[in-house]
């Protein structure tokens, strides 16, 4: 895969949101992807294509992220989904390992080549104009691990410690901000 094409990209069409993933989804890509789905959500969107096919791989917080937005979409009030298409074995592992094959509608195949998509803004880090600030990032990332608390209790205990270093991060880093 071309270094171009990595990023996230997003489109609209029938009143769903298409999400495409290229490269790897980590916690330096997932903020753009959260900032959109919560505008997107805001405007009354309830269902998320997300397409996995060109994902090498996701890192917790990204997982986190994703799990965020299904989470929200899934409140009674919502009424919404997010769909996973194109999962790859290790990324299906990936996503059962920490229970969130629950939470997502896991489908055959989608096509998106007739959607028209548009790269988020700093979704490939490499090529990042805004990066996130530390207590952006340590914000991103506890809010990430405490929605995958959310969606399997057993991930309580698998990111116990990372969630406690996140909340001293995220202390610091606010406290960093206000001095």
């Amino acid at each position: 895969m071309a270094e171009v094409d990595k990023g996230i990209s997003v489109g609209r069409a029938n009143g769903d949101v298409h999400v495409r993933v290229a490269g790897r989804g980590t916690f330096q890509n997932g903020q753009p992807l959260r900032r959109y789905a919560v505008e997107m959500i805001g405007q009354g969107v309830r269902q998320f294509v997300v397409d996995l096919g060109a994902c090498e791989g996701m890192d917790s917080t990204f997982l986190g992220v994703l799990a965020g937005i299904g989470l929200q979409l899934h409140d009674p009030a919502k009424c919404g989904r997010v769909r996973l298409a194109n999962v790859s074995p290790r990324n299906l592992e990936l996503l059962q390992t920490l229970g969130l094959d629950r939470l997502f509608e896991i489908n055959p195949p989608a096509d998106l080549a007739a959607i028209e998509l548009q790269r988020l803004p700093d979704s490939d880090f490499a090529k990042s104009q805004l990066p996130a600030t530390k207590h952006e990032t340590a914000n991103l990332m506890l809010e990430a691990h405490d929605n995958l608390v959310r969606v399997d209790d057993r991930n309580q205990a698998r990111f116990k410690d990372v969630t406690a270093i996140l909340r001293e991060r995220a202390a610091k880093a606010a406290n960093d901000k206000t001095n």
